[in-house]
């Protein structure tokens, strides 16, 4: 039965312009912050679709500027993302189960620069990539060039499996974050503590004078996932 249910929804989920989808047993992430804190009570699985952003868009980033088109296929992504899960979510309900799809990009915690949750953990627990050392999401397909959302239901689905960490020596982030956000780190899976990698206070301070920019209005930079090998 949960597999029929799941593989109704993967295909539902491509149907709606979904790229990449899977499923992740939230066993696997319950020690994961999330706004509210109860987020995830009473669900068991969390759904995490992906759509991939055109690779030229990264080619045209500097350091002064990420440019209009990373912004405007930033944006559309975003709202694609959120059609998806609220359509999926829809259907659950239709099934009798429960659901709540999470917005792609909301700014919860302003000090933190958190959303509801963090959409790439729930992204490697279903298997679509790993956390690189950019702290970002990186597939096998497209590297950190996607956009992710997540809808959490109780609904009996067939999680996938997380995927090994396959950045090995590679330090191409590190080296050209342009404020040193970034720091050298050896983690296998998933940080202890985002903050022994990542200074979130330089990179959300650099986020927010780009997106002052004219025709940006979106906390984007992009460097780091426009120097990622994977994917290219």
């Amino acid at each position: 039965m949960s597999k029929d249910f799941t593989n109704q929804l993967l295909e539902l989920a491509h149907s709606l312009g979904a790229t990449l989808v899977g499923v992740a047993d939230l066993k696997l992430l319950s020690t994961l912050k999330t706004y509210p804190s109860n987020l995830m009570e009473n669900f068991k699985y969390a759904i995490s679709v992906a759509v991939p952003l055109p690779k030229k868009v990264f080619e045209l980033i500097t350091e002064e500027n990420p440019g209009e088109l990373y912004a405007h296929a930033y944006r559309t992504a975003n709202m694609l993302l959120d059609q998806i899960t609220f359509r999926l979510a829809e259907k659950i309900t239709e099934y009798g189960y429960n659901a709540q799809p999470i917005p792609a990009s909301m700014v919860i915690d302003e000090k933190l620069a958190m959303g509801h949750v963090s959409h790439k953990a729930f992204a490697r627990a279903a298997g679509l990539g790993w956390i690189g050392k950019n702290i970002l999401l990186i597939t096998p397909e497209y590297g950190p060039r996607v956009r992710l959302a997540t809808v959490l239901t109780d609904m009996p689905l067939k999680p996938g499996k997380p995927l090994e960490n396959r950045c090995g020596k590679c330090t191409k982030c590190i080296d050209a974050c342009p404020v040193r956000a970034l720091k050298p780190s050896s983690f296998k899976d998933y940080p202890v503590d985002r903050n022994e990698v990542f200074d979130v206070k330089k990179c959300y301070s650099r986020l927010k004078e780009l997106s002052k920019l004219p025709n940006i209005g979106e906390q984007i930079c992009g460097i780091c996932i426009k120097v990622c090998p994977v994917g290219k």
